[in-house]
């Protein structure tokens, strides 16, 4: 580490993060060696277990603002989005290990970005599931704001397919627990928006969590959220958005089961199906069937190819109607334990389809060109849009 402070100095900054108390520094004020090198003391912090080597790294840029939010000491970053920075934090009177995100600077200056943020809270606090992440607090200290939420020790899928494809069994009790924390989800109104590998983490146990509601709706609001929130641009990942959804047309939880179905191929292939610029993959998610599985050294038995295909069927009436749907073709791959654990809900009830009905999808309307303003798109949107609403009554109909 390069010390741009003096020993003294980091003294003085520590006191004022609020990070340790001034009473556990007394022993290191005390020796003139570690007063006199900042990375010596710096070190001898690390090693008492007063500092995590990244809090270190920050007090000796002379950074200090931030490390202690609230009840919540930050004690190292762990992810980054559009929405903000993600860190491992422990809360200062429960000794509990939490993930802290926190609103990017940009998106705390906007209304947009704040109401996007606290949405993102609301629907996951009011979610409480095995597969869903839970939010344990909301909050705003100084102008940055914040939510603490259940800190999963494990790996995304995104970080395991940089291993390469997953095994058929795992990849399917994967995306089975994925669509048991939808369904939940479904179950309460809510639509993800943004199911891809990144958002879906396991941890040590085998249990898999989705993350990051910062896209959700609830599907019965969209006539009062949506023109304030979602007009301006198309939301989710060009590898793993449905037709409708590139359209801006609008969602239900079929949306979902169709990222999850690409998710599901990746998993199979080790790759998204649909490679190109932005809006050649959004153009090959309304009009390409995904490629063969065929090429594969070990191509997966032909009726998990069938599972696939639906999920990612373009009209969202010929996909799976429930994620539910979904755990139900699956069952032949998954353990009865794994089967058990998917279809009943926290409340030990097991999951009823009486109202598993979902309301059509009207054709979407013509797109205005702002809804295609994803990054790096490009003039070649202006073709893509024409192509798209072209092929929309036959694609949604």
């Amino acid at each position: 580490m390069t010390a741009l402070v003096t020993g003294d100095r980091l003294l003085d900054i520590l006191r004022r993060s609020g990070l340790v108390a001034d009473a556990r520094l007394v022993p290191f004020a005390a020796r003139p060696d570690l007063v006199a090198d900042a990375t010596a003391l710096a070190a001898a912090l690390i090693a008492a277990g007063l500092l995590t080597p990244f809090q270190a790294k920050l007090l000796l840029a002379g950074k200090y603002r931030g490390l202690v939010l609230g009840s919540y000491r930050i004690l190292d970053q762990i992810g980054r989005g559009g929405m903000g920075t993600v860190y491992l934090a422990e809360h200062a009177s429960l000794k509990r290990k939490v993930a802290v995100k926190v609103l990017a600077g940009h998106q705390a200056t906007t209304d947009h970005g704040t109401a996007q943020f606290y949405r993102e809270a609301q629907a996951a606090a009011a979610l409480d599931h095995p597969n869903i992440v839970k939010v344990y607090d909301i909050g705003r200290f100084g102008s940055v704001h914040y939510i603490a939420m259940e800190y999963v020790d494990g790996r995304t899928l995104a970080q395991l397919l940089a291993a390469g494809p997953v095994p058929f069994d795992a990849a399917a009790d994967y995306v089975a627990q994925a669509a048991a924390g939808l369904q939940a989800a479904g179950d309460r109104g809510f639509v993800h928006r943004d199911v891809k590998p990144e958002n879906l983490i396991v941890d040590r146990g085998g249990t898999l969590k989705i993350l990051d509601l910062g896209l959700a709706h609830e599907a019965a609001a969209v006539g009062a959220d949506r023109p304030a929130l979602d007009t301006a641009s198309v939301h989710g990942t060009p590898d793993y958005i449905a037709p409708e959804q590139a359209l801006n047309a609008p969602v239900d939880i079929r949306t979902d089961i169709y990222s999850l179905g690409v998710t599901f191929y990746a998993l199979l292939t080790g790759r998204p199906p649909f490679t190109g610029t932005t809006s050649q993959k959004l153009l090959q998610h309304q009009l390409n069937a995904a490629p063969p599985f065929g090429d594969l050294p070990t191509p997966p038995p032909p009726e998990l190819e069938r599972v696939v295909a639906k999920m990612m069927a373009k009209r969202p009436a010929d996909r799976y109607q429930q994620p539910a749907d979904v755990i139900d073709a699956l069952a032949p791959w998954l353990s009865p334990s794994a089967l058990a654990a998917t279809q009943t809900w926290s409340t030990g009830a097991t999951l009823s389809r009486s109202s598993t009905s979902v309301t059509a999808l009207p054709d979407p309307p013509a797109p205005k060109s702002r809804a295609w303003l994803l990054p790096a798109a490009g003039v070649v949107l202006a073709a893509l849009v024409v192509a798209c609403v072209a092929a929309a009554v036959v694609l949604l109909g």
